[in-house]
């Protein structure tokens, strides 16, 4: 019968780019609908590979899957996958780390710009008063500090966009080496640091232990009642109901999220209403180059895997291919 690959929870319905990849060892593709670990381990028993976008991958959902021999999570983040319970079961777990740095980089710029420019604020005028006048204050953005939390490559790439704009760069990254930091012209500084000095905070980091919830109270009483704060990483990172406060109260002036936690975000909640918040729905992947480049590489994972290789991706190399 061959390899079987399942899908979890695909959100486009044309399989050819995973397919084409597949063929090579006549694995058949069968998408799904599942997102809980009972629906995964109750639908995907037979499955030799999953490919997953969102489902929740741990202890229950891999007890269901006997004969599962890897997971590549479709894009940079796998915060949903259990990699250590996968490792005990001997799973591989892979993702794609850097199909999408271009595309990141450049909406985190132009998160950053149309709110520190006012553009929507601008072009709503234009639209309801014929034409206007400039909507104050707008402040210079060259000369301005840029603090980069997470600096593995989209905060690298980030920084070589920004260095164009003028700005001085901080970073952020305890795993990044120096070496890094001064190859894009970023000081290294320390948490508090970056967040007292900078103008602009912008989120790249892993969502992990380490950084779920980092960025709350404490750490936004830190920041310029002047600062924007930009996440195109994991809403998680944020505690979202600190940051709302924080603009309500003045402790920052707003924010750029194309993440948010809760996600999608409920009609009603309060960061809809708040108006420096400039929110998009989690989009900042997207590019017609992207998406394919995702579902072939990850399929292409699948396929090494399969064939007793070792993929480049691994989240556990201790695990054998």
């Amino acid at each position: 019968m061959g390899f079987l690959v399942i899908h979890t929870d695909p959100h486009h319905t044309d399989f050819s780019h995973e397919q084409t990849e597949l063929d090579a060892i006549g694995a058949r593709l069968r998408p799904l609908n599942v997102t809980t670990e009972a629906e995964v381990a109750a639908a995907c028993r037979d499955a030799d590979a999953l490919l997953v976008t969102y489902a929740k991958i741990g202890k229950t959902a891999l007890a269901g899957m006997p004969k599962l021999k890897i997971i590549v999570r479709t894009g940079v983040g796998y915060d949903s996958l259990d990699v250590p319970a996968a490792t005990a079961r001997k799973v591989m777990v892979a993702n794609v780390p850097d199909y999408c740095i271009s595309d990141l980089a450049e909406h985190t710029m132009a998160l950053l710009l149309a709110w520190w420019r006012r553009i929507v604020d601008l072009e709503r005028q234009v639209r309801t008063e014929g034409w206007g006048r400039p909507v104050k204050p707008v402040y210079r953005l060259e000369g301005k500090t840029l603090g980069i939390f997470g600096m593995g490559r989209m905060g690298q790439a980030l920084a070589v966009r920004a260095r164009g704009f003028g700005l001085n760069l901080l970073g952020h990254d305890p795993h990044i080496p120096p070496a890094a930091f001064t190859a894009c012209g970023v000081a290294s500084v320390d948490l508090e640091t970056l967040l007292r000095s900078s103008d602009i905070v912008t989120i790249h980091s892993l969502l992990n232990a380490e950084t779920r919830g980092v960025i709350c109270e404490p750490t936004l009483r830190m920041m310029k009642p002047s600062a924007l704060i930009v996440n195109t990483a994991r809403g998680g990172i944020i505690q979202t109901d600190h940051l709302v406060r924080a603009i309500r109260e003045g402790w920052i002036a707003g924010a750029a999220l194309d993440v948010t936690d809760p996600e999608p975000l409920p009609m009603d909640h309060a960061l809809r209403s708040l108006p420096r918040v400039l929110l998009t729905p989690h989009a900042a992947w997207y590019s017609e180059e992207a998406e394919p480049e995702l579902r072939r590489r990850a399929a292409r994972t699948i396929v090494q895997a399969l064939r007793g290789e070792r993929p480049a991706t691994l989240l556990n190399p201790e695990v054998s291919g």
